[in-house]
């Protein structure tokens, strides 16, 4: 039996598991890096204002359902948008039901306030001022989080990344439509 020292096609395996091994190794940690930062982003500012923003639409609804009733349609439909934006998984979906919730509980906070007191007008009102702050800070951080995040698309989609990426997982994913 030749040495391993002299044994070609056993120096062409190792060169491949190493040259393999360095490639996937090496380059499946950068670009689950660049995803993981993406994702962190998104978690730390624009996650964070949308549960804030559906515990204000949340609030809303209570105050809609003291003066509509719970089987008003606007309640109703308002209830469906938070349950949708809390069942979303990703940007792109949560970015949809963000959407949905907007028009709901706008509907909704136009008929409360029509038929509501002084009193409730102005809790009503106190939540929808943190319901459209929460909005406008989204939209602030929108297109900052979305310029990361196709950064991070245009690193994974070359070759070999997109094949690296597809076998790790890693994914960056843009807060629009």
């Amino acid at each position: 039996m030749k040495n391993w020292k002299e044994n070609r096609a056993l120096a062409c395996v190792v060169l491949a598991a190493a040259i393999l091994g360095g490639t996937f190794g090496i380059g499946g940690a950068k670009l689950s890096s660049a995803a993981r930062s993406v994702n962190e982003a998104y978690a730390q500012n624009i996650a964070g204002d949308l549960a804030l923003r559906a515990a204000a639409a949340q609030n809303i609804i209570a105050e809609g359902e003291a003066a509509l009733g719970a089987d008003a349609a606007s309640v109703k439909t308002a209830k469906r948008a938070v349950e949708a934006l809390e069942a979303a998984e990703g940007p792109a979906q949560e970015y949809a039901a963000n959407a949905a919730l907007t028009a709901s509980v706008g509907m909704l906070y136009e008929e409360t306030r029509k038929v509501s007191g002084d009193d409730k007008g102005s809790v009503l009102q106190t939540q929808w001022s943190e319901f459209l702050s929460r909005g406008n800070i989204i939209d602030n951080s929108a297109d900052a989080y979305n310029e990361q995040a196709r950064a991070a698309q245009k690193k994974l989609s070359g070759f070999p990344a997109s094949l690296i990426a597809g076998l790790t997982g890693a994914q960056a994913e843009e807060f629009s439509a």
